[in-house]
């Protein structure tokens, strides 16, 4: 693990599966939770336990940390860096707001309750703001009573955002050796910040203090900076990982069923520490095993972000309607959000990508030959 930061930029491919496996994540979030709210009994069931073995929220974290870090590295201008977060985030998140908040007029929702002004723009400035995971008293009729509640993840992405260049200074200038011993301390505390999260949920889950602590950053940042500790050692990694997916996604099915179930592990966003860096491991090895399977089979179309944001607002259109319980409602949940996945990839997110300053990762297919597959 001797390898400096701008060594690790010279080595790594250009190429990678990072998009294949942020829609997969997306998917395996998306099919969850619809199959749950949908009550879907049998295969519902047998779907979720199968799809669960692999948690979609860690997984984006991780990818996050692994991403973000690197693309800050290549260029850490903090105006160019903000503003190609925002670009990332705020376009699709806006139009899908605005999406959602026209389907619960269109089936008359708000024709049933008197709610002030005020508290309409309260929850609109929240949405658009960095307090997405707030759902007002007078959404809690409506479908599952939380209008989105996928949304708790954007406002803790938001917050490892400001977090990064505070941690590359941290970093900056040091030997591989002792940046990796500061990032593996921060690695510790952090990960006993989100035992104790974990540990406390049965005694005080209900209470507000800490539901807010679960949407703040606190709980979720070893994650991100195992990500982030991944990119930086990413030469001693590659070596002993890439291509060899199948044989590390074998060991991970292997640990997970013969010890994780019969052991009652928890294997969904709190999962524990070992289990998460077998995860890593996975994904790692994932990204970096026939590299260009990615292009091919997305040709750099990138529905993931659409996927997560649009499938709770549909489910709960759709139970609104009537859905609920039927496998054609499951399918149709789906549907929709893969259709609205695409159209906000087509019409919002690829065109404001293309406003970023010195992206290291391009999604335009006609340019994108030369660029880096890094930035998320």
């Amino acid at each position: 693990m001797r390898h400096s930061a701008s060594a690790v930029a010279a080595v790594m491919p250009k190429t990678n599966n990072f998009d294949l496996i942020r829609l997969a994540a997306a998917l395996q979030v998306a099919i969850n939770h619809t199959a749950a709210n949908f009550n879907v009994d049998g295969w519902g069931a047998g779907l979720i336990a199968v799809t669960g073995l692999l948690p979609g929220v860690p997984v984006f974290f991780f990818i996050s940390g692994f991403l973000i870090s690197r693309s800050f590295e290549k260029n850490p201008v903090l105006g160019d860096f903000f503003l190609n977060r925002i670009l990332r985030v705020y376009p699709g998140l806006t139009a899908c707001f605005l999406l959602s908040v026209a389907a619960v007029w269109w089936v008359g929702y708000f024709d049933t309750i008197t709610v002030a002004d005020s508290k309409i723009g309260l929850w609109i400035a929240a949405q658009l703001s960095i307090v997405q995971f707030y759902n007002p008293d007078f959404m809690r009729q409506y479908g599952t009573g939380v209008l989105n509640g996928s949304m708790w993840t954007i406002t803790v992405e938001l917050q490892f955002y400001v977090l990064v260049p505070i941690v590359h200074a941290l970093l900056r200038g040091r030997p591989s050796t002792r940046a990796n011993g500061i990032l593996l301390v921060l690695i510790l505390i952090f990960l006993c910040v989100n035992q104790a999260y974990v540990h406390d949920a049965p005694h005080y889950s209900h209470e507000f203090w800490y539901k807010l602590a679960g949407v703040s950053f606190a709980p979720w940042f070893y994650m991100f900076l195992v990500g982030v500790a991944f990119q930086r050692n990413f030469a001693f990694l590659q070596r002993w990982l890439a291509g060899r997916f199948a044989l590390v996604l074998a060991f991970y099915c292997f640990i997970a069923i013969a010890m994780g179930r019969p052991l009652n592990w928890n294997f969904g966003n709190t999962l524990g520490p070992a289990l998460f860096l077998l995860i890593c491991l996975v994904t790692f090895a994932a990204a970096f095993s026939c590299s260009t399977l990615s292009d091919k089979i997305l040709a750099r179309e990138d529905l993931s972000y659409g996927i997560y944001i649009y499938h709770m607002p549909v489910v709960n259109l759709l139970l609104v309607l009537g859905m609920g319980g039927r496998p054609l409602g499951f399918l149709a949940a789906i549907a929709a959000t893969l259709v609205l996945a695409w159209l906000s990839w087509k019409w919002v997110e690829k065109p404001a990508l293309g406003l970023k300053r010195h992206p290291v990762y391009q999604h335009d297919s006609a340019s994108s030959a030369s660029a880096g597959r890094v930035e998320s």
